[in-house]
């Protein structure tokens, strides 16, 4: 559908704008009545993504944004499910907002927004997250007149007697209950993220119960006290977060193969016997279309004062180069047409030019040697967003030479420069990364640099399978694959690397090194 264009719009790049605003978002679903396809709301014409730039195209703040998408829902109709919103700008207000549509009983949604406390951090992961809200707080809690009255009308909230007020009434248990799969498959990423930067030692233990499914009444707060203010580092170590050494780590049963890795065929459901079965979603995920962290420095012109460190693919494995949040072009590797434009995804054309087949080759060969790889890949990611880091400091310096508040012309054309060539540059960095990965874990071996070495001038090692692999291979195969005698051949290739190493050729006489 269309809507009337509004008089001023802003420069939107990804999910941030020219002024410093930010908004991202998780899918939550909620209550069959309300989201179900049979129920949808007629001739609704917005949908969250629309919904998160126009609302950046319109809005410079928070409260604007909340204004503007609560009022495009209202006239113009939601046409999605239930989702939970991050919205944060340049004064230094984050806010929490929760919606879900009316379903086919009105236009619109109802909905709840939350600012959450200086100091404070807060997360969401595909399970409605607000429950109680306090009534008369403008300054940090709004919501749609009727979030209440609706659910009361549909059967699905009744008032206490004891309650008479309502204040016990709560948005998430209402519109989104939380079940099995959202403590466990959504919620529990929540749990993960809090837990690692809780100043509270005690919270991962605390709620333990609740992210594995087992108690969904022990409900995690909207938001937590970190151990100390966030870095660009910490949000880094979240968002490659697969339950690591938690109640939920999934890298050492038999799912995780001989290299350990914490990833899993879909679907995240399946049964054997008639018996439900899941795999863990973790922060980290393979199925991811594109990630961000976004930086709002508060010291800056609202030009420059967003920084939208952007990725495709998984999280943990791909790299983020910086976007000025007023940049008018981004790379060619990473624009292109899709659904937002009318037209499908080209997901079945492979594409070197585009990042996102790049960044999915290189996170795909790393799952197939996880424990061999990974730490290698991390190395280098760390290495590539401390270059772009002291790229934007050094740049950032540049750009304020050319501030000038009546005209910024010049300022975000080089900004836009900057982000063009960082996206350029990766691609490139990207690309030649994984041809060092593949020469380096091709073929189950382990290959580094040996300048001493006379054949290759490198060091092959061979995979093989740890102690725990080997007896998972024995206790399901038994003497299978065991050798019958003494004489078994040994290792050829083993045998072949020894010779070399003792400079003998197989041609006859001794190799040297040149």
């Amino acid at each position: 559908g269309e809507i009337p264009e509004a008089p001023i719009t802003y420069n939107v790049v990804g999910n941030t704008n020219e002024h410093g605003l930010v908004i991202a978002e998780t899918t939550f679903g909620g209550v069959d009545i309300l989201t179900n396809a049979a129920y949808a709301q007629k001739g609704a014409k917005i949908d969250y993504g629309s919904l998160i730039y126009i609302a950046l195209q319109r809005s410079k703040t928070v409260k604007e944004a909340i204004e503007t998408m609560t009022s495009l829902m209202d006239e113009y109709g939601y046409a999605s499910e239930g989702e939970s919103f991050s919205l944060g700008d340049r004064s230094g207000e984050v806010w929490i907002m929760e919606v879900i549509g009316r379903g086919q009983y009105k236009v619109g949604a109802v909905w709840v927004a939350m600012k959450i406390p200086d100091g404070m951090i807060a997360a969401h992961s595909n399970q409605a997250r607000i429950t109680t809200f306090p009534r008369d707080d403008e300054e940090h809690c709004l919501f749609s007149d009727d979030v209440i009255t609706l659910a009361k009308e549909l059967g699905l909230y009744t008032s206490s007697p004891d309650d008479p007020d309502d204040l016990l009434f709560s948005f998430s248990d209402v519109y989104n209950p939380v079940t099995f799969m959202g403590a466990r498959a959504s919620d529990a990423r929540t749990w993960a993220i809090f837990s690692t930067l809780a100043k509270d030692t005690t919270f991962e233990k605390t709620y333990e119960d609740y992210a594995t499914g087992q108690n969904k009444t022990n409900r995690m707060p909207l938001f937590i006290e970190p151990h100390s203010k966030l870095s660009f580092e910490n949000i880094m170590t979240v968002m490659s977060n697969h339950y690591e050494n938690t109640a939920l780590s999934f890298d050492q049963d038999v799912g995780a193969g001989p290299y350990k890795a914490p990833y899993r065929a879909r679907p995240l459901q399946w049964s054997y016997k008639d018996i439900s079965y899941h795999n863990e979603r973790a922060v980290a995920t393979q199925q991811t279309g594109w990630n961000f962290i976004a930086q709002i420095r508060m010291n800056k012109p609202a030009p420059i004062s967003s920084l939208l460190w952007f990725a495709v693919d998984d999280s943990s494995t791909s790299p983020r180069f910086p976007v000025y949040g007023c940049s008018k072009e981004v790379s060619a590797a990473y624009s292109g047409k899709g659904t937002q434009d009318g037209v499908p995804s080209p997901l079945l054309k492979f594409d070197m030019q585009k990042a996102f087949w790049v960044q999915n080759m290189v996170a795909n060969f790393v799952y197939s040697r996880w424990d061999d790889a990974y730490p290698y890949l991390q190395t280098k990611l760390a290495t590539i967003h401390e270059y772009f880091k002291q790229e934007v400091d050094l740049f950032d310096d540049q750009l304020m030479e050319l501030y000038d508040p009546n005209d910024y012309g010049s300022m975000v054309d080089k900004a836009t420069s900057f982000s063009v060539q960082a996206g350029d540059w990766l691609q490139k960095e990207w690309v030649d990364f994984y041809g060092e990965l593949f020469a380096r874990y091709r073929d189950f071996f382990t290959i580094e640099e040996d300048r001493e070495d006379p054949v290759c001038n490198c060091k092959v090692q061979p995979g093989g399978f740890s102690d725990e692999w080997k007896a998972k291979i024995v206790e399901e195969t038994g003497e299978h694959y065991k050798c019958l005698d003494d004489n078994s051949v040994p290792d050829t290739f083993e045998m072949l690397q020894n010779k070399f190493r003792d400079g003998k050729s197989l041609r006859g006489g001794v190799t040297k090194a040149e």
